[in-house]
């Protein structure tokens, strides 16, 4: 009869030692230190800021010539007569104002010889009246604008004054004589040199019939 050889189970102490051994887990606080982010050095701070530094003032100076270029390149938006001759309140303190040399209205002379006003000198020569036209710029008189546009002033005493700008140089005792009502943004003054008469219209329908006669 054969015999059946048993095999025999492993020992057990044998199992235990062959086993591999494992390793202890890190602690909580180990990790933490293997994990830390490292601090950057003086020298990578510095750097940065350096950068950082560059990078702003780049800005700062593409900002600036895109600043400076926009107006540059914008047109300066024109004034409602620009095309025509203004007079400042000393310019017609000289034009009308009392010449206690000469005993008349008006000191002409002042404007002879001067390049700056020479078209003006020989307009005053030329005619025996002079128009001066008060108007505000910031509120203008659609009609009196139309009107003054579409008509040829050519070799015509026509001037302008902008009382957004010089009203409060007008109130004078020189210029009363021109009965300036400075509450209004629309005068018309007629000054007749051979007559030596001043004729100052405040209503815009009489400042339309006077500058359609002209």
């Amino acid at each position: 009869m054969a015999r059946v050889q048993q095999v025999q189970p492993a020992n057990k102490k044998n199992q235990v030692k062959n086993a591999p051994v494992s390793q202890p887990s890190k602690s909580k606080q180990e990790l933490a230190k293997t994990n830390a982010k490292r601090e950057p050095s003086k020298n990578e701070i510095l750097f940065f800021r350096i950068g950082m530094s560059i990078i702003a003032l780049t800005l700062i100076t593409v900002a600036i010539v895109f600043t400076i270029q926009y107006f540059m390149n914008q047109e300066e938006e024109p004034g409602l007569f620009d095309d025509y001759i203004h007079l400042t309140a000393s310019e017609l303190t000289q034009l009308t104002g009392y010449d206690s040399n000469s005993g008349v209205y008006g000191d002409f002379t002042y404007f002879a010889g001067q390049e700056s006003y020479e078209e003006l000198y020989e307009l005053i020569n030329t005619n025996t009246k002079i128009y001066i036209y008060f108007y505000s710029a910031s509120s203008p008189n659609d009609d009196i604008v139309e009107l003054i546009k579409d008509t040829d002033w050519e070799g015509k005493a026509l001037f302008f004054v902008n009382l957004d700008l010089q009203s409060s140089n007008l109130g004078g005792a020189e210029l009363s004589h021109l009965n300036l009502d400075l509450n209004r943004t629309n005068l018309l003054v007629t000054f007749d040199v051979e007559n030596q008469t001043f004729t100052t219209e405040i209503r815009v329908v009489d400042i339309i019939r006077e500058l359609g006669r002209i």
